[in-house]
């Protein structure tokens, strides 16, 4: 029990564990909503992220690192558990139904972008996801990855390819405009 405290009380050695994890609570929140796509499932996700990250604390050795440390957690969590389910998304019919017209040719790019993004490797929706919505620089990337940062920059240059290839293909699905 003495340990378990000592983790939440300031010490001379480095900030707390509850110090470094309230700074990132959001942004784990949303990088697990973009993988599981649900609120709960994503809560969840973050709930055992953090408790699997309260266990190995103690093994961190540079709390400076904290961040990168704790997204790769989340990230392999997340993952786990989309394996685990094999999630399937149903559609609202009725929400759909509810779209006018022109709302629904405004956002058929939209669902091209979010359809291709889903084909996506997790590791590949995770480079963009890091990249272009949080801001990660490839060092911090490469650091969280645990690879060179020449094979970050390879990998995300592919995967922007690969996106721009197949949302190049969705005019001969639906037509041209």
């Amino acid at each position: 029990m003495k340990i378990l405290k000592s983790w939440f009380k300031p010490s001379a050695s480095g900030p707390t564990f509850e110090s470094l994890i309230k700074n990132e609570q959001e942004k784990l929140y949303k990088i697990a909503f973009a993988y599981v796509k649900n609120e709960q499932d994503a809560l969840d996700v973050v709930q055992e992220a953090v408790i699997n990250a309260y266990k190995a604390f103690p093994k961190l050795e540079n709390p400076q690192y904290f961040s990168t440390w704790m997204t790769r957690i989340l990230i392999n969590t997340a993952i786990n558990e989309l394996r685990r389910k094999k999630k399937i998304t149903f559609l609202d019919i009725e929400k759909h139904h509810e779209q006018s017209v022109k709302e629904t040719h405004l956002s058929i790019h939209k669902l091209d972008l979010e359809e291709v993004l889903e084909r996506l490797k997790p590791e590949q929706r995770s480079l963009l996801m890091m990249r272009f919505t949080y801001g990660y620089s490839i060092k911090e990337m490469a650091q969280i990855f645990e690879k060179p940062e020449g094979t970050i920059k390879s990998q995300l240059h592919r995967t922007l390819a690969q996106v721009k290839a197949e949302l190049e293909e969705g005019g001969e699905k639906y037509g041209e405009a």
